[in-house]
């Protein structure tokens, strides 16, 4: 690798990041630092040109002769005493690489379930051992001695007092995973400010001056101190939600309950309604048909009394024309004065003329407007006891219990995730509550946070 391998053409940034899958290979292979053999981490340059990571300069600087280093790939004299430049452009590109293959790994172990990590082997155990298939085979490894132990190479770290304080985890197939890449030394604290993992280099250093630093031991504790809190607030939202669940079922059956007793009061009304209309209609027919007797009556006697004078008219029109058609002048004459006077007494006799036809029908308008107001009435008192039996529907005794809502109404962002963690380390020392309600009332009035969108986007951002 030389000088101009990022400043060409075919290394310029965006060619590299157009690389196939085919050339991955190559692409790692010129992300690969000389010196760790491993993928850049804080890429810096030598007056030379060379890339190497910082930590790996800062060692060959630590190893150099009379203030001068010589660059590993062309062996050139530099002095230590130099300011190296940063490669952006080169971190950048490694950056990206590396967390491609990470994501290429994770979406590997997803797609596959079979794949298992694969398993460490004892530290201790010569080659060859194990062929049973169990032991030669590490349990757990010390992060202090920095190795893996099979159950039988563990015992010392159990029984002896002098490995009381060494520190063991499950086997690690790779230790530097738990070592800072700057320092090459283990984790041992956490930055609660720039949520970093730091070794004792890192914390001497000064880049974490004024910074909130705890042990892992102790900022696990608080984390998990914090989790507890959550907890408790997550499960009292469920009961809360619960009880809101069970509510809404019972309203829900009141309102099926309401709703038949709806149905049979519409029902009763519809035949009580139905009922009174009928006895309505009855009796304006029977107003009706009295005042149709009444008006007969008059009728027929004035039919009568023309029937009267049409018989007599008949019987004159009847003898004038016989007399009319007597040939016989002796017949005729005896006839004649024996008829003609009454003849003319019945034709001077008046006609009789009834009074002019009206229909008086105000008496039986009184009658059915009575009727009606009768009816109207009786149906509104029905009406109205209807809608009072719907509307004086027993939902309850009016008195719910209300939940004390003060987490939600006071929730504040006051900060991020972990400064919440460092105002309330006065949980450490909290005894243990005597009920589960008191417990989490202290708790989460000590720190109530919800779950914001900044904290989200954090979240997001460490993912």
């Amino acid at each position: 690798m030389n000088q101009n391998c990022f400043q060409s053409h075919s290394h310029h940034p965006c060619h590299i990041m157009a690389a196939s899958a085919g050339d991955s290979g190559i692409l790692e292979e010129e992300l690969t630092c000389p010196v760790c053999l491993e993928l850049y981490r804080d890429p810096h340059l030598l007056p030379c040109g060379h890339n190497f990571c910082l930590p790996c300069l800062r060692r060959l600087k630590s190893r150099s002769d009379r203030g001068r280093l010589r660059c590993p790939e062309c062996r050139q004299s530099h002095r230590s005493s130099a300011n190296w430049q940063k490669n952006f452009k080169l971190a950048n590109i490694a950056d990206r690489f590396r967390r491609r293959g990470q994501s290429e790994r994770s979406n590997q172990s997803q797609s596959d379930p079979s794949c298992k990590p694969a398993e460490v082997r004892c530290d201790y155990c010569p080659e060859g051992a194990g062929e049973d298939g169990k032991s030669g085979m590490a349990v757990k490894t010390c992060l202090k001695c920095e190795v893996s132990m099979c159950p039988k190479h563990l015992q010392p770290h159990l029984e002896l007092l002098a490995f009381r304080e060494h520190p063991l985890v499950e086997p690690l197939d790779d230790m530097r995973k738990r070592k800072c890449g700057e320092h090459d030394e283990m984790f041992r604290y956490y930055c609660l400010d720039e949520r970093l993992l730091l070794c004792n280099a890192c914390t001497i250093e000064g880049t974490h001056d004024r910074h909130s630093i705890k042990t892992l031991k102790n900022a696990m504790k608080d984390l998990k101190g914090y989790l507890d809190i959550q907890l408790l607030k997550a499960n009292r939202k469920i009961r809360r939600v619960e009880k809101n669940h069970q509510e809404q079922k019972e309203i829900e059956r009141q309102n099926r309950v309401y709703l038949d007793d709806t149905d049979q009061h519409l029902g009763a009304f519809r035949e009580t309604s139905i009922a009174h209309l009928d006895a309505f209609l009855s009796s304006l027919r029977e107003c009706v048909s009295t005042y149709d007797v009444e008006q007969c009556s008059g009728i027929q006697q004035n039919l009568s009394r023309i029937a009267q004078d049409q018989t007599r008219l008949q019987e004159v029109h009847s003898g004038l024309e016989r007399l009319l058609l007597e040939n016989d002048p002796f017949q005729f004459i005896r006839d004649y004065n024996s008829s003609v006077k009454r003849y003319r007494r019945q034709l001077r006799k008046p006609l009789y003329f009834p009074d002019e036809p009206t229909v008086d029908t105000e008496p039986l308008y009184e009658t059915m407007e009575g009727k009606m107001g009768d009816f109207i009435a009786e149906l509104r008192q029905h009406a109205t006891t209807l809608i009072s039996n719907i509307c004086e529907f027993d939902g309850g005794d009016g008195e719910e219990e209300v939940e004390d809502d003060d987490d939600d109404e006071e929730d504040e962002d006051d900060g991020s995730f972990y400064e919440d963690i460092d105002s309330s380390s006065d949980i450490e020392g909290e005894e243990e509550m005597r009920s589960e309600e008191e417990e989490e009332q202290n708790h989460i009035e000590s720190v109530d946070e919800d779950y914001t969108p900044e904290e989200e986007e954090e979240e997001d951002d460490d993912n």
